[in-house]
């Protein structure tokens, strides 16, 4: 199954990202605040929105559930980057309404299927920047 390449990414994490990366990127918003989300929805209308699902445990829910019941949100891809696999917490997710859950283990690893789960999933440069974070 072959998903959309995203045009414009809202990145919710802590400053793992390299700052130079990002600058110059305008595909790409990094923000690292919970209170910055739905500002940035709203300023940014992303195709795709990649939350840090570690940094982000105690707000998840509470921000999923606000996107999904809102029909100004329901366009937007919802990703979780998390550091590895939990049965329970990740069909909760997909309850939840996220489309893809990416696992930094899966990309330390670097199986070709992996890499190219999350190429079928993000443009060749928000790929990048997973992948660099991921180590």
């Amino acid at each position: 199954m072959m998903f959309s390449k995203s045009e414009r990414v809202l990145l919710v994490a802590p400053n793992i990202f390299s700052v130079e990366l990002l600058a110059g990127n305008t595909q790409i918003k990094h923000i690292t605040s919970v209170k910055g989300v739905f500002p940035a929805i709203y300023e940014m209308a992303p195709n795709i929105i990649v939350f840090d699902y570690d940094y982000l445990s105690e707000d998840m829910e509470k921000i999923l559930r606000r996107i999904r019941t809102n029909p100004y949100y329901n366009k937007i891809k919802i990703c979780c980057f998390k550091s590895g696999p939990n049965r329970k917490i990740d069909g909760f997710l997909k309850v939840l309404g996220v489309n893809h859950v990416i696992y930094k283990n899966e990309l330390q690893n670097s199986t070709k299927a992996a890499i190219d789960k999350v190429k079928s999933i993000f443009d060749p440069a928000v790929t990048d920047l997973l992948v660099n974070a991921a180590f």
